[in-house]
């Protein structure tokens, strides 16, 4: 073989193997880091997250990695922890991660970054706002409606933007069929179901018999109070609304909860995995609604008709017509 034929050759050898290293790196699964502030298994927020990757694990063949009960000191740490592991994308699911993340995407801005629950943009990451305020308000309809003292109650986890917009929204909707209700609010722990409870226990003792929770983990003392106070006074029942997750089949009080605002996690993740497998990822403030049917309101099937007269729910879907149509918006304040 001539010097030619053999430099040839070993040419060729070189590009087959470089070839197959493209091809392994492109065939490799996309991996995908979840940051959860919670458990894993709160029957809310961060059980939903992580519910959530189910999709892109069945549909983009992801292999998914979850952190769990990460405070927001700590995730400057998780982030770098994710970087070594080789993590093309780091969903860190919880507000009080906004600012750590945008801080670590500026180090290293190979790893894509994604902060859910944050509603500001911040440069090199994408913000996902969940806005629950529009289900929130169709909630309120039918909570209005239900109540009988006019007085009604809300438990957040912490004043979060997205919290705080739920309140607005309930609110609102719950005057738009009774002009007279009010909404006291409170706000107690995400995983501290005590709390919760006793909360909703002096919300029941001053006259209130409707209640909508944002609190994860925490929202089973509240179906608690409500089942308690229930058994021990039938005659004057009290209801409770669930969130972010469909809590219409709660095991404590599911003949208690009329309706549920829903957020659809999957949904929205797969997406953004997707833009990441395509190498179309594009940071920016990422604004979920009822629009983009990911935030929705889900009445109890078993309590339509029932405890949902069949007037109820039309006004419960005429809301969210006007709400999509922008005839009808929620006060900011």
């Amino acid at each position: 073989m001539s010097a030619i034929h053999r430099i040839s050759a070993v040419l060729a050898v070189l590009l087959l193997s470089a070839l197959a290293v493209a091809w392994s790196a492109e065939g490799q699964p996309l991996r995908i880091g979840l940051i959860l502030a919670g458990s894993a298994s709160d029957g809310g927020w961060n059980q939903l997250a992580k519910e959530g990757m189910a999709a892109a694990q069945q549909q983009l063949g992801a292999k998914v990695t979850v952190v769990q009960k990460v405070s927001g000191d700590k995730a400057g740490d998780e982030l770098r922890a994710c970087a070594a592991d080789g993590c093309d994308l780091v969903i860190a699911h919880g507000y009080e991660f906004l600012n750590p993340a945008a801080e670590f995407a500026r180090s290293t801005p190979k790893m894509r970054i994604a902060v859910s629950g944050a509603d500001v943009a911040k440069p090199g990451i994408v913000t996902i706002d969940f806005d629950l305020s529009q289900a929130s308000y169709q909630l309120g309809v039918v909570a209005g409606k239900l109540t009988r003292s006019g007085h009604l109650g809300f438990i957040g986890g912490a004043r979060f933007p997205s919290v705080l917009a739920c309140y607005r929204g309930f609110l609102a909707g719950a005057r738009s069929v009774r002009p007279d209700a009010t909404v006291a609010d409170a706000y107690t722990s995400w995983d501290q179901p005590a709390l919760s409870k006793s909360q909703a226990e002096a919300f029941f003792n001053a006259g209130i018999d409707v209640i909508y929770h944002d609190v994860d983990a925490a929202s089973r003392g509240i179906f608690e109070a409500v089942a308690e106070r229930n058994a021990a006074n039938p005659t004057a029942k009290v209801w409770v609304f669930g969130s972010v997750a469909d809590q219409n089949a709660n095991t404590v009080c599911p003949e208690a909860t009329p309706a549920s605002a829903v957020i659809r996690l999957d949904q929205t993740f797969l997406r953004i995995a997707r833009t990441v497998q395509a190498g179309t990822f594009t940071a920016g403030l990422l604004r979920e609604n009822l629009a983009t049917g990911t935030c929705v309101a889900v009445l109890n099937p078993k309590l339509v008709g029932t405890v949902i007269p069949a007037d109820w729910g039309l006004l419960v879907e005429t809301a969210g017509k006007q709400l999509l149509s922008g005839t009808l918006v929620i006060p900011e304040k």
